[in-house]
């Protein structure tokens, strides 16, 4: 009970420490790439604390992938975030932007949206082609909204971030999505 109240922690800590990181226009890619280490570190940790102290060969699934250049919305179509910094079990497809669950279970998810050239951005998580929780990045260059559900996942279920509007995300890296495998 302990390691899940750790595991839980951390990851409240790290999605916070992004989002802050975000929205103080100071994140780098070597901020990204620490980020990164450290939820494969967590991802680790809850593997090994699994199997007695064993690690085990692959995690759970886990996915990060970020907007190279800046994306133009269309209205409920999912975001293609298409580099790919992670992507283990292999449910993250950049070409279509959806997350594909490969096993049942509870899943972390967080993504983040910034606004380009001073013009508001609407965006929302769907399950399944259903709308979750909305996103909104205000008219002001730079600016940011993250959501970051827990969300039961059944095998097969689809996650993506869709767009409202037709507008414009910023890319450069400063958008992105993710998720990790919790538990069953």
């Amino acid at each position: 009970m302990n390691v899940h109240v750790f595991v839980y922690g951390i990851c409240l800590v790290l999605t916070l420490i992004q989002h802050k990181g975000v929205e103080a226009r100071s994140c780098t890619n070597l901020e990204n790439k620490m980020f990164n280490n450290l939820l494969d570190m967590m991802v680790a940790i809850k593997s090994k604390c699994r199997t007695s102290g064993r690690p085990t060969v692959q995690g759970g699934p886990a996915f990060t992938a970020t907007l190279r250049h800046h994306f133009s919305l269309t209205k409920d179509a999912a975001i293609k975030f298409d580099t790919v910094l992670l992507n283990r079990g292999g449910g993250y497809n950049p070409n279509t932007g959806i997350f594909t669950a490969t096993k049942k279970g509870l899943y972390k998810f967080s993504a983040t949206i910034m606004s380009n050239d001073g013009k508001q951005v609407h965006s929302y998580i769907s399950k399944n082609g259903r709308k979750l929780m909305n996103l909104y990045a205000p008219k002001i260059h730079g600016a940011t909204d993250t959501a970051s559900p827990v969300l039961e996942l059944n095998k097969g279920d689809k996650v993506s971030v869709n767009g409202y509007y037709s507008e414009q995300v910023y890319g450069r890296h400063y958008s992105f999505f993710s998720a990790f495998y919790i538990s069953a």
